[in-house]
């Protein structure tokens, strides 16, 4: 072979290898430019099954933020979701997609408490990536089982349980009778309100068990009728709360015994779908409803019935300022290192949110916020809530002390 032919061949051989390269470059994965330059965010939420109105409600709040505000530093955001069904399991399972075959920069997660303590725990032990809890209220998150890695944007079950018992010893009346769902996060609840209810001068009468799954509830109403308190505390979330509402009104009770309670369940559609004017009078400890009057919350509001044709809830707002906390973060860290994100947020971060300004606090990983007691009324045949009174930064306790478990 001369000289000449083993030149070409030479070039021939070094342009095949420059094309290959060029299509493995241009293929997706690692490869591909635009993908490494995306900011990659992946949730993992309850979008089927009895908790799918929490995730879709959560993902609404996150489509609406991330549509204007669709980069961060330069870099396009890429949001990936993925169906938990309200399995902790499955969450797991999502969890393992989204940071080994997605290489997602942060994850989002916890529509329900067991899923968020599964999560947390998984994130804690791998360190892989930062995890935003988008509703899981869970105490122990904030104190036990605080993660470096795991930070909270929606509030502690602490902040407003604690928040109910202040203000019914203070505002309604120093008797109570508690009737709570008969499971953890019931008696956590529970645990909390007591605690702060007696703190300030109160006297429980009463705690009520109530079966997960409870149809009728006639038996725990006639105790209280006969007990007479001047308040009664809820905590019944799921199905069971509209029933629980619904029937204290038939017995009669509404008008005698202060309704009070701490899980935003009396403003939520589905409630006022299925009890109408049952929640009239009946008051609420949230850190968010629509009504809310603040320049965020009014653009909010207006932004959200425009592409979604209703009124935000909680968990829209959740997802909102998941989705603001988490821009924040990665731009105050310049970076989408894990440990980079997490030294950002160790640091502080403070957002402004419809519901008004939140700070984290790094000592908790919970955020720092209002809580609001608000009131049913019913005006022109349409169920509102008013704003009756405001407790401001309502911080947790850095850990559980001297409270007596239920």
């Amino acid at each position: 072979m001369n000289k000449k032919n083993i030149f070409l061949i030479g070039i021939v051989s070094m342009i095949s290898i420059f094309l290959i390269a060029c299509s493995e470059g241009s293929a997706g994965g690692a490869g591909n430019g635009s993908d490494k330059d995306d900011v990659k965010v992946g949730f993992i939420l309850s979008l089927t099954g009895n908790f799918a109105f929490m995730g879709e409600g959560i993902k609404e709040g996150l489509e609406l933020y991330f549509e204007e505000n669709d980069e961060i530093a330069g870099r396009k955001v890429q949001l990936i979701f993925e169906d938990d069904g309200g399995d902790p399991q499955a969450a797991l399972r999502k969890y393992e997609q989204l940071t080994l075959k997605q290489n997602v920069d942060m994850i989002g997660g916890g529509t329900i408490g067991s899923i968020a303590a599964a999560l947390r725990d998984k994130v804690d032990a791998e360190k892989r990536v930062p995890m935003i809890n988008v509703v899981g209220t869970g105490n122990t998150l904030s104190w036990d089982n605080r993660s470096d890695y795991v930070w909270r944007t929606s509030f502690s079950a602490w902040q407003y349980a604690a928040t109910a018992g202040k203000f019914a010893a203070e505002e309604v009346g120093k008797s109570a009778v508690v009737v709570a769902s008969d499971y953890v996060a019931g008696h956590e609840i529970a645990t909390d309100f007591i605690a702060n209810f007696e703190e300030n001068g109160g006297n429980i009468e009463k705690i009520i068990w109530a079966p997960v799954g409870t149809s009728d509830f006639s038996s725990y109403l006639t105790q209280i009728n006969e007990i007479k308190p001047d308040s009664v505390f809820m905590f019944i979330p799921g199905a069971d709360g509209p029933r629980f509402v619904q029937q204290y009104k038939e017995f009669g009770l509404r008008d005698k015994y202060q309704l009070l309670e701490s899980s935003a369940m009396l403003n939520a559609p589905s409630t006022i779908k299925a009890v109408a004017d049952a929640v009239v009078g009946g008051q609420m400890v949230t850190n968010y409803f629509p009504e809310l009057d603040n320049n965020v919350n009014n653009e909010f509001v207006k932004k959200f019935k425009e592409k979604y044709g209703k009124e935000p809830d909680n968990y829209a707002v959740n997802g909102y300022d998941s989705a603001q906390l988490i821009v924040e973060a990665i731009k105050k860290a310049d970076s989408t290192e894990a440990d980079q994100i997490v030294k950002a947020l160790e640091e502080g971060i403070s957002i402004d949110s419809p519901r008004g300004p939140i700070e984290i606090d790094p000592v908790t990983n919970n955020p720092i916020q209002n809580m609001y007691i608000v009131e049913g009324k019913k005006e022109n045949d349409a169920i509102l809530f008013e704003l009756i009174k405001t407790y401001e930064k309502v911080q947790m306790p850095k850990e559980a002390t001297g409270y007596k478990e239920y």
